[in-house]
């Protein structure tokens, strides 16, 4: 860790690194990062080579995120990524500091911060700066705890404890107003998203004796409501809120064809170690991966079957 920091005060032109199709604890941490490293003088440079979530745009630094590498950078840091493919750039022949919470990280980093019983990245991130001596502005609080929020479902998670809440408490004495993230987060949702909600939950089919739901999104869905991908998460969390449900799972066609699959788990099944069989990877109760066949029926059944033997289930 010291000499992780040491290398962050020895560069100047740094490049923080998020993952494709980013959500709240990749961006939030990356800017978090960002506001601590320019008021040290650095010349920080936040990239994504993804679409941004909408409801994201309230954070402080925002504006500033690049589709593309910086021209100059001297350090690489990523942020809430488990694979180094997952950030979507080539190799580069520079040091890179990782910091993620994923159990299935793959420790790509020169330096690796990893801590999977932290409940999110910004957490990481947090108490790697505050044992570095840093003061964390009311800007970086309020992206480390919007990260935290949303990683951590609003506090709903198997991953929440007594030191997520702490966490969150300091937080909120260096200024961040709770209510204020929250309505940034769920109280701006645009009309496209209403619209392709209704699409999503009507593929819903129930397997397993209903302990597993499963939905579909199609790029045809996207393009007739002009939502974006990211709006149909909320329905995989109402599918999986049924009370027979135990394994939630959204099928979502990408423009290449390949079959995106996000899976989330109620109570005992580890979806972590499901994903990692099909090359993917996550957490117990929220993971995914991408597969190359173009065919939903062939992926629902590959993994339905084995999540009927961890259900012990006979499949039908």
């Amino acid at each position: 860790m010291k000499e992780a920091w040491k290398r962050i005060e020895e560069a100047t032109y740094i490049t923080l690194l998020t993952h494709v199709n980013p959500d709240a604890d990749t961006l939030g941490s990356a800017l978090g990062m960002y506001h601590v490293l320019r008021k040290m003088g650095k010349k920080p440079t936040v990239v994504n080579v993804t679409p941004l979530p909408y409801n994201l745009d309230f954070l402080p630094g925002f504006k500033s995120i690049k589709k593309s590498l910086p021209p100059k950078s001297e350090l690489l840091i990523s942020f809430d990524c488990g694979s180094f493919d997952r950030l979507g750039i080539p190799k580069m022949e520079l040091p890179l500091i990782n910091f993620d919470h994923h159990r299935t990280n793959t420790l790509y980093g020169d330096f690796n911060i990893i801590d999977p019983k932290a409940a999110a990245t910004s957490q990481v991130v947090y108490r790697f700066l505050q044992e570095c001596g840093v003061q964390i502005s009311q800007e970086s609080a309020l992206c480390f705890y919007t990260a935290l929020v949303d990683d951590t479902g609003f506090f709903k998670y198997d991953s929440v404890n007594a030191d997520v809440f702490a966490f969150a408490k300091e937080l909120c004495e260096i200024g961040v107003v709770p209510e204020y993230v929250a309505n940034q987060l769920t109280m701006r949702e645009p009309l496209a998203k209403l619209r392709l909600l209704p699409l999503v939950l009507e593929t819903l089919t129930l397997r397993l004796n209903a302990k597993v739901a499963i939905l579909y999104l199609t790029q045809q869905m996207l393009k007739t409501t002009g939502a974006t991908k990211e709006m149909a998460d909320d329905a995989l969390n109402m599918a999986r809120s049924l009370v027979t449900v135990e394994v939630a799972m959204l099928l979502r066609q990408e423009e290449n064809g390949n079959i995106k699959v996000s899976l989330r788990s109620k109570n005992f099944v580890d979806v972590g170690k499901i994903a990692l069989v099909f090359g993917g990877g996550g957490h117990k109760r929220a993971a995914g991966f991408t597969s190359p066949l173009n065919d939903f029926k062939k992926v629902e059944e590959d993994i339905l079957d084995i999540l009927a033997k961890e259900l012990d289930i006979e499949k039908k």
